[in-house]
């Protein structure tokens, strides 16, 4: 598939009070290939986790002192983190108590080291490829930032607004794509005083801001002329 996501090999904590198997478990992932170290308890594992950050936590529930539960909630509250849930507790209730706790996984011990990396991988192509969406969407947006009076073209050029410039480009906007009228146009440029205003102003505006866009990208100037109305925006813009 055309979008498909190269996965980024995850750096991997195991937090397991039984130290054969978490000294197992290490040992299959660093021959794998994996950057992973361990922690018998929450307390040892926020230590580490300062040193070394991490992107898969594979976490036991019945941890000495505070619960597993109670770091993947805690987890839960930051994000960044994948969490999968490794437990001898393997009823209905205790696998649903898990996710709602933060968990995408929950496996039940014992289990084969293949299954656990398949878990981990396919948790994290869906957070990367979760990751490559938003970043595409963003970078396929125009912005307006107001407390700036810029607007930044998809391609990250970014355009200094005159008053008129922004102000003109906030009325358009606050049409959501729809039709921005003259008369709408020329109350905000003037700020409700018509007496004396020129509408050729609002075409110098327009033809100003065209120019200035297209002599940064190469991305086509989404400002459209509605005959007999007024002007649109055609593309999507967000605001901040």
């Amino acid at each position: 598939m055309s979008d498909e996501v190269n996965i980024t090999m995850p750096r991997i904590a195991i937090v397991e009070d039984e130290d054969d198997l978490r000294l197992s478990m290490m040992g299959y992932l660093a021959s794998s290939g994996y950057a992973v170290w361990g922690a018998d308890s929450a307390e040892g594992f926020y230590k580490q986790l300062l040193a070394a950050p991490v992107e898969v936590v594979i976490l036991d529930v019945g941890l000495p002192g505070e619960s597993g539960l109670q770091v993947a909630r805690h987890l839960r509250k930051f994000g960044g983190i994948e969490i999968i849930i490794l437990s001898g507790r393997g009823s209905v209730d205790d696998r649903v108590e898990g996710l709602n706790q933060g968990a995408s996984r929950y496996l039940v011990k014992p289990v084969d080291m293949r299954e656990l990396v398949a878990n981990i991988q396919s948790a994290t192509r869906v957070r990367q490829q979760l990751a490559v969406t938003a970043s595409s969407a963003n970078a396929a947006s125009w912005v307006l930032f107001r407390a700036d009076w810029m607007l930044q073209t998809p391609d990250g050029a970014q355009i200094t607004l005159t008053t008129r410039e922004f102000t003109f480009m906030d009325c358009l906007l606050k049409s959501e794509r729809q039709a921005a009228s003259r008369g709408e146009l020329a109350l905000a440029l003037t700020g409700g005083n018509l007496d004396g205003f020129d509408f050729h102003r609002i075409d110098m505006v327009v033809t100003r801001l065209r120019q200035k866009i297209a002599a940064v990208t190469r991305i086509k100037v989404p400002i459209k002329t509605e005959q007999g109305i007024g002007f649109v925006f055609t593309a999507e813009c967000r605001i901040q």
